[in-house]
């Protein structure tokens, strides 16, 4: 048995169902008793729990083999992860495989600080484990930018030059899949990226070429960014550093610009490129007529 938690969001709804796909026997982590069907009815088990709330999680974790562990990018991520890990271990849970990124943020971040204590639990914890490490997702890094695209043929940012192996949210569900399937080696790290490194100004010619109409990169001064995800965009105040910032920040120092061929030799299939996913997802950043 498989358990994915985080379920319904971004990365653990993907690699459900590419999981279920595979064969194997899945259990899905939820919060809310209204998503029990949905999931059902891929084929999967489910069990109503709070990674907040250590005493709902062990009919989750009873007679788990490995846990595929992804958690809120928030200021809970060690805390809700040491739950997960205890529960484990009580259960007699074998391996766990966590998704970590892969961009090079610095050691005093929040993020980072919290990341790095929960993979050391992990790694003492007597627990077989691996890491998948996606780079930065298409997803969150570009349809971010759906509405500036469509209303004035621009991406912004504060990024300069830095390049960005951005990789797509499907791709890295293919390829945890797999890890958690088909492999089984012990403390390694899947890094997962797209096929290239691209700068801001790169990604806004791929739309160019996508969308048949021009798009150009603004990039800004830092403080002027992150004025604008406040006060244009409604990122949160309190959210807006661990959100948004310390990512433009890493991609500006070429913290990001990692490419790996894993997704190849893990899938047999190349990874997705940026101008292919723009492709496919042009509808979003096509502008109402």
């Amino acid at each position: 048995m498989i358990l994915i938690t985080g379920a319904t969001g971004m990365f653990g709804s993907r690699v459900l169902r590419e999981t279920v796909a595979r064969g194997a026997q899945v259990r899905a982590l939820v919060h809310h008793g209204s998503e029990v069907d949905a999931i059902r009815a891929l084929g999967a088990d489910v069990v109503v729990a709070d990674l907040d709330d250590p005493t709902t999680l062990a009919p989750a974790f009873a007679g788990v083999e490995t846990v595929f562990l992804v958690t809120a990018m928030d200021p809970h991520i060690q805390s809700r992860e040491a739950a997960a890990l205890a529960a484990a271990q009580a259960a007699g849970v074998s391996r766990i495989v966590k998704l970590h990124g892969a961009v090079r943020h610095l050691a005093d971040e929040p993020l980072a600080r919290q990341h790095a204590a929960s993979i050391a639990a992990i790694r003492d914890s007597g627990l077989r484990w691996a890491l998948v490490s996606p780079n930065s997702v298409m997803e969150t890094s570009l349809l971010s930018q759906a509405g500036a695209v469509s209303a004035m043929g621009s991406l912004f940012g504060c990024a300069a030059d830095g390049r960005i192996g951005l990789v797509a949210a499907d791709d890295v569900a293919r390829a945890a899949a797999v890890v958690l399937t088909d492999r089984d080696e012990d403390g390694v790290e899947y890094v997962l990226t797209g096929p290239a490194a691209l700068t801001m100004a790169e990604i806004a010619e791929a739309f160019t070429t996508a969308l048949g109409r021009t798009v150009t990169y603004q990039d800004m001064p830092e403080t002027d960014f992150r004025q604008l995800m406040v006060e244009q965009v409604g990122v949160p105040e309190d959210e807006v550093d661990n959100a948004v910032m310390v990512h433009f920040e890493a991609w500006r120092r070429g913290d990001a610009d990692i490419v790996t061929n894993t997704y190849l030799e893990l899938t047999g299939s190349p990874a997705t490129s940026v101008a292919e996913w723009i492709a496919a997802n042009r509808q979003a950043f096509t502008p109402a007529s």
